[in-house]
């Protein structure tokens, strides 16, 4: 079967074909619903290194200032900030600045701050999975042995130590008294936290969350986001809290916030976190398999070991194999399609290839006869400008024909009423003196004629009606005249004159009489006059002397 295209619809078709079909064969993947946050923590995470550089510059500077110190009291204070700051960072740098601390508190012989700083190395073992360590430490210490300015920080190691070994028992599930225990302290650490701080909040989140009342556990998370400022530790705390509110399935709130709080880990240098992991659980059920496996595998385990813990590599392997297994499957399905998308777009390349051949054959064709359709195009456009070029010359031909029957006429009537009035003259003169010699009166007919009137005023008068007709047919002609002259050379006539001999002249030239010695008989002038006159006014032409008598004929 034969195709038939319109010219240039055969590149549309293959263009559209090839593309469809790539588009066809391209696997399809789930878009996050969230999609303007992601992209955000994605650009966020790209800028890791950078945030994790800003907290490195701010440890420097306080490392600068401890070098500098010599009292131990304050170095102890120092190394306790630098803790603090690295608690959520690095496991190693925080142990061995608070073990330089009970070091310092042992010499210092100081018994709250070897508390203290057992408390905080109590919270650092129980929160990176090292239970054994916190048991040992925290069991030397009770109500009774714990000074009374001590107790709130015994209820709050001891509320995380219960709290953190209850929610990651292996079996799961609370046992032993953990539940008991960690509730009897959250009430203890309730009674002497101020009202309406984040830590109370956090508190209550907690008691109404034991309670079962998602409601009012929603409300203290919420309140707890806005009382912490953005992007700070706190901060991501909360917003994890409040995304842990919305689990049920398909929740946006529940990304949304889980989303909130990994920004806020990664801008705070956090390596110990729980939200990028959650977020990735949460992406790999909804089927964006890509993103989470990329969370987990370029940003959540590579932090986890960074961090070094016991904790977190243990709970991101639990369920990294499933994703890398996903990961791999979907792959290996892309690479199966798009091994058979290359197959097929090659056998169709063959075939357009075979098709675009033909289509330069036609091309080919085309090209020639629109090649020697625009030969003769250009050929045709020759001939029209030809014939446009004679009907010029042929539209002035006729103009000065008309221009040159108009000058006959004219003179041709000049002329016949000068002969007619000549011939009357003549004759009734005749007559006179044919009358007077036959009366002898020969003497007074020579009186007569001397008395006749001189030549000159026959000829002023000839020159009058030379001159009334000839600007009567060219009424510019003096100005035109003028104009082909040097400037200050222009020819005017004076007193009743019309024109001057030297107009008159060159009015004769225009009228076609060239001739010195016609022009010469005709005014009644010399020959050399005329020659004189002549020569004088060409020198005073404004371009070529040789060709100012042909411009003065060019007058329109």
């Amino acid at each position: 079967m034969t195709l038939f295209f319109k010219p240039g619809a055969e590149a549309k078709f293959l263009f559209l074909l090839i593309f469809s079909t790539f588009l066809a064969g391209l696997p399809s993947c789930s878009v996050s619903g969230d999609s303007a946050l992601l992209e955000k923590l994605d650009n966020v995470l790209e800028q890791k290194d950078t945030y994790q550089g800003y907290f490195r510059d701010r440890m420097s500077v306080l490392k600068d200032v401890l070098s500098e110190q010599t009292d131990l009291e304050q170095i102890y204070s120092i190394n306790r900030r630098i803790a603090d700051s690295y608690i959520a960072h690095s496991f190693d740098s925080t142990l061995a600045y608070l073990q330089d601390n009970r070091e310092i508190a042992h010499r210092l012989g100081d018994p709250s701050k070897i508390i203290d700083t057992d408390f905080m190395l109590v919270k650092l073992y129980v929160m990176s999975g090292y239970n054994v360590e916190a048991s040992d430490i925290l069991g030397q210490y009770d109500i009774s042995n714990v000074p009374p300015s001590m107790l709130g920080s015994f209820y709050d190691v001891s509320h995380v130590y219960w709290g953190e070994t209850m929610a990651y028992a292996s079996t799961g599930v609370p046992d032993d008294g953990k539940w008991e225990k960690r509730n009897a302290f959250r009430d203890l650490l309730l009674s002497v936290t101020p009202e309406g701080t984040f830590e109370w909040y956090d508190l209550k989140r907690e008691e109404a969350e034991a309670a079962g009342d998602m409601e009012s556990t929603r409300a203290y998370a919420l309140r707890m986001t806005e009382l912490s400022g953005e992007n700070t530790h706190d901060y991501a705390k909360a917003c994890y809290f409040y995304a842990e509110t919305f689990q049920e399935p398909g929740s946006p709130e529940y990304e949304e916030w889980l989303i909130r709080s990994a920004i806020a880990d990664v801008m705070c240098a956090t390596n110990d976190y729980a939200s990028l992991n959650s977020l990735s659980r949460h992406l790999f059920v909804k089927g964006d398999i890509d993103r989470a496996f990329r969370y987990v595998a370029d940003h959540c385990m590579c932090d986890a070991l960074s961090y070094n813990g016991k904790l977190r590599p243990w709970q991101i392997s639990r369920f990294f194999p499933e994703i890398e297994k996903a990961y791999q499957l979907k792959h290996a399905r892309a690479t199966r399609v798009m091994t058979a998308m290359i197959v097929f777009i090659s056998a169709l390349v063959l075939v357009l290839l075979i098709l675009l051949l033909v289509i330069f054959m036609r091309q080919q064709i085309l090209d020639s006869m629109r090649h020697k359709l625009q030969e003769s195009y250009i050929y045709i456009e020759d001939r029209n400008h030809e014939l446009v070029a004679i009907n010029s010359r042929l539209v002035s031909l006729n103009a000065k024909m008309q221009e040159a029957d108009k000058v006959k006429q004219e003179y041709i009537a000049l002329f016949l009423s000068m002969v007619s009035e000549n011939i009357s003259k003549v004759r009734q003169y005749k007559n006179h003196v044919l009358k007077a010699i036959r009366q002898g009166k020969t003497k007074a007919l020579v009186e007569e004629i001397e008395l006749l009137p001189p030549i000159d005023e026959d000829i002023s008068e000839f020159y009058k009606m030379f001159d009334e007709t000839f600007v009567n047919l060219y009424p510019d002609f003096v100005d035109k005249f003028n104009s082909l002259l040097a400037d200050g050379a222009a020819i005017v006539p004076k007193g009743d004159d019309i024109l001057t001999p030297e107009l008159r002249i060159f009015a004769l030239i225009k009228l076609g009489i060239s001739d010195s010695s016609k022009i010469a008989s005709l005014l009644h002038y010399s020959a050399n006059t005329i020659y004189n006159y002549r020569a004088k006014t060409k020198n005073k032409a404004r371009g070529s002397r040789e060709d100012f008598e042909d411009a003065v004929r060019n007058i329109e």
